[in-house]
């Protein structure tokens, strides 16, 4: 188990124990928002009435029922009884004695459980800040169709094909390997390219070039064009599996076998409006993350000396334990924790 691991379930033990005043006095949760009842006096005042009391805290009627509501329904449905609110309370009490426990005893202050509390606080940070504000709602319909016009290719073109080729120095030397690589199944025909092409970026993948359209435009991307020739003499081709006579590319001449075909796509606006909307969604969310964290860099004058980084070094050997760094005889550690040397981790997945 993992020193992050540890730290995430301790942190759970110690979400209680922080609710509690450091001063001893009793502590009450605020009540859940509740439209209907949040404006009664009464209803707050029976929500806020102390079930059960320890040195440093309280567990209220008010928290009972909320811990019940953050359950999903089903699970609320075994709250019917009385006697599993009791156990509920029983729990809560445990909880908040054994968080109570780990603070007395410095467990707070473990690296694995500051870790944890910041990965926490960061995720609240997020979710209230980006993730409720910045919704897949919130993207503008016109934002969805300015979108799909600048990308139409991603959503509407026609069919792709795929080829292998052999490349030859001259005519009379294609003419003559063609019955043999008309004869070839694929794989026979990519051996005859690895052995027979005089091109060597050809020769390496086999003879095999990505999907293009009729006019020889990659589908994936610029990068993948292939010449027009050879798409136009892939796509007078009736069937896959078929090969073309020899074709003159340049000064090469080239056997075109069709390998494989991407049907056309024709997706309407409304079909796509939902992956776009996600798209533009994360986009946006993470653009808005990014400027806020360089406004925090400027705001507390961040700097760094990269060409340090370098000087970073990894000890070499067996892990260290899962107790290491935390508080000795806390749940189950020995009384001290020695640590011969020092670990750069790296950071929690």
């Amino acid at each position: 188990m993992s020193r992050w691991l540890i730290g995430q379930r301790v942190f759970c033990l110690l979400c209680m124990m922080f609710a509690a005043s450091s001063e001893g006095q009793a502590h009450h949760t605020p009540p859940r928002a509740a439209p209907t009842k949040q404006a009664d006096p009464a209803e707050v005042e029976r929500r806020n009435l102390i079930v059960a009391t320890f040195e440093g805290g309280a567990v209220t009627i008010g928290e009972l029922e909320d811990a019940i509501l953050d359950q999903n329904p089903l699970m609320q449905e075994r709250y019917q009884s009385q006697d599993a609110v009791r156990a509920l309370l029983d729990r809560s009490v445990r909880f908040a004695l054994l968080a109570a426990e780990a603070k007395r005893r410095g467990y707070d202050k473990s690296p694995p459980v500051v870790l944890a509390a910041n990965q926490s606080a960061v995720q609240q940070l997020i979710q209230h800040d980006f993730d409720d504000p910045i919704t897949p709602d919130s993207v503008p319909e016109a934002d969805i169709k300015a979108y799909y016009s600048a990308h139409i290719e991603e959503f509407v073109r026609g069919e792709g094909r795929r080829a292998s080729v052999v490349m030859l120095g001259d005519k009379a030397a294609a003419d003559a390997l063609f019955a043999k690589a008309e004869s070839l199944d694929l794989r026979g025909f990519r051996e005859l390219a690895r052995t027979q092409s005089l091109d060597e970026t050809n020769k390496q993948r086999g003879g095999d070039l990505p999907y293009f359209d009729a006019a020889g435009k990659g589908f994936d991307s610029p990068d993948s064009a292939v010449d027009p020739a050879i798409a136009k003499a892939t796509f007078a081709l009736k069937e896959v599996g078929g090969t073309s006579r020899p074709i003159q590319v340049g000064d090469r001449f080239v056997i075109v076998r069709y390998s494989g075909v991407r049907a056309a796509r024709d997706e309407p606006l409304r079909e796509a409006d939902d992956r776009i909307r996600q798209r533009l969604w994360r986009d946006r969310r993470q653009a808005a993350i990014d400027v806020h964290v360089e406004q925090l860099k400027q705001a507390q004058h961040y700097s760094v000396r990269r060409e340090l980084v370098d000087a970073v070094q990894l000890e070499s050997g067996p892990p260290l334990p899962p107790t290491d760094g935390l508080p000795g005889g806390f749940p189950h550690t020995p009384e001290t924790q020695p640590r011969d040397a020092v670990r750069v981790d790296s950071a929690p997945r």
